[in-house]
């Protein structure tokens, strides 16, 4: 009875390895396996292109709304409050197909000093949230334009890219959003200064 009952638990055992084994060597739900693991990391990946690709859309619209705006007003020797607001709308053409409603302009007039020491706000328009410039206030130029006597009209354009898909696993408030900005120095094109009738009225 005894060797029975040993033989059994010994065929049982035999038969519990056999199954292990059968197991480790079974290779057909390993490409099921592969996949539940490099799925989620290449649907990121391709959200991931997406999200880059329409970015460096949108900002390529972008810098070249500023670059426009800011050239048209130089073409000329005066401009007026009226004028500078009307660049909104050039801004939100060129960024079409792509939403603009949220842009962001400043237009800003920059002499600099004899000496060619220190440069100063000679007039500056912003709209919606963008402050204007205080007149005859000193401001930050690039060093290679501080040049004696130089003239300079600034353009500034923001705009606040809003992804398509948040990632949940990513950190938030940032992957929701992202903040786009471009800045511009021109020169006038005709005569030395392009005024502003009303600006620092």
């Amino acid at each position: 009875m005894t060797d029975n009952t040993q033989l059994t638990n010994g065929r049982a055992r035999h038969g519990l390895l056999q199954r292990c084994r059968d197991l480790i060597q079974d290779k057909s739900g390993v490409g099921a396996v592969e996949f539940a693991f490099v799925a989620p990391i290449l649907v990121v990946m391709y959200i991931g292109a997406v999200e880059v690709s329409l970015a460096l859309a949108v900002d390529t619209k972008l810098s070249r709304a500023g670059n426009l705006t800011l050239d048209l007003i130089t073409q000329g020797t005066g401009t007026s409050r009226a004028e500078l607001a009307a660049m909104e709308d050039v801004a939100q053409s060129v960024m079409a197909p792509y939403d603009a409603s949220d842009v962001e302009l400043k237009f800003t007039a920059i002499q600099v000093s004899a000496d060619g020491t220190e440069a100063r706000v000679v007039w500056s328009w912003g709209n919606e949230e963008l402050k204007p410039y205080t007149e005859n206030a000193v401001i930050d130029i690039p060093d290679s334009l501080m040049i004696a006597d130089s003239y300079y009209v600034r353009g500034e354009i923001l705009k606040t890219h809003n992804f398509i898909t948040t990632i949940e696993f990513t950190p938030a408030p940032s992957a929701t959003e992202l903040d786009l900005d471009e800045t511009y120095y021109m020169r006038p094109r005709l005569g030395t200064e392009v005024n502003c009738s009303d600006c620092n009225d």
